[in-house]
């Protein structure tokens, strides 16, 4: 009998992203706007890798917090939100 190891995400429901990173076309899908909204956001300061000349990779963790600090973005509807 082979013993199966379970990581500590497993162990407790938690799941990881597949990847930290995203492009363009994800994260502006992740938000619900335009790639033209995101490159907005991008001139304005949001944190991005640029790869060559039109390649960009977006740190999902990063520009979450970024989001959340320009914008205070918040959750509607969590279990701390008032009665």
């Amino acid at each position: 009998m082979q013993s199966i190891e379970t990581s500590p995400e497993v162990a407790t429901g938690q799941t990881m992203l597949a990847s930290p990173f995203t492009d363009k076309r994800g994260y502006a899908q992740r938000w619900s706007f335009s790639t033209r909204k995101l490159d907005g956001l991008l001139a304005s300061g949001l944190p991005h890798l640029a790869i060559g000349k039109r390649r960009v990779r977006i740190c999902i963790a990063e520009a979450d917090a970024w989001m959340q600090q320009q914008f205070r973005v918040q959750r509607i509807g969590s279990a701390s939100g008032s009665k």
